[in-house]
Parts: C-alpha cells; structure tokens; sequence
C-alpha cells in the first residue's frame, strides 16, 4: 500500500488525500441502517477522539477507502491501516427504505433494504481549519 493514510492518536486515521478523518475501527456491533445515526450521535456525545462532529460518510466519501489492491492479509480491499470491518453503512439512501453500504471484500458499493442487513458503522469527520 502507499502512504495515503497516517493515524492520529489509537483512534483516527487521517486520509492525506481527501484531508477526512476516519474511526481507525468501525463500530463494535452490527446494526440496521437507521441505527448508525444513534451510533454517530452517541460518538459525539462521548468526544470520540476528542472530536463532536463526526458524521454518517456518504456513498462518495466511503467508496474513497476501497483500495485498488486487495490486502493479502486480510483479503479486503482496505488499507490494513484500518481494521478489517468488511461491509459498512453510508448515509445514502435509494429507493423506499433502502441504502448504500461499502463491501470491502468485493471492493464496491451495494443497495440494500435498509432494516433488512446488519453493516457496520465507520465514521468520518471533515477537520475544521
């Protein structure tokens, strides 16, 4: 891999590229889509990594983390840099209750119903200059 990303403390991994600042591991637990803005307003109640702006990431912004090169260790398209959360939530929504999540194991964007999959939840925030 390059060196396109830099952690920030145990927590955050700054991408140079896109200047965002990512969870270093997605939530803990799967949830249904609507239950990843609970687990992103309760990270900003708690100053996750001494921040309270963090952010569902749109489609765009998270597909920015599929790599081009799958890692051989953990077989996902993800710099090993980040833990190794294979499918996650984004804040895009499509159709009637259905959403977009990123699968790092195939290295794309999916449409899913929104309550019928359980993804994880990586957030992101954009630094304030």
């Amino acid at each position: 891999m390059n060196n396109r990303f830099a952690v920030r403390g145990e927590v955050i991994v700054e991408d140079q590229e896109t200047g965002l600042m990512w969870q270093h591991a997605a939530s803990a637990d799967r949830m249904v889509w609507k239950d990843g803005f609970v687990y992103v307003d309760r990270l900003n109640q708690n100053h996750y990594g001494g921040y309270n702006d963090w952010r569902y990431p749109t489609q765009d912004e998270l597909a920015t983390l599929i790599s081009c090169e799958e890692d051989r260790h953990s077989g996902l398209y993800l710099d090993p840099l980040f833990e190794n959360q294979r499918c996650c939530w984004t804040s895009t929504e499509r159709d009637h209750h259905r959403a977009c999540y990123v699968d790092f194991y195939y290295g794309d964007v999916y449409v899913i119903e929104g309550n019928y999959a359980n993804h994880f939840v990586r957030a992101v925030r954009t630094p304030q200059e």
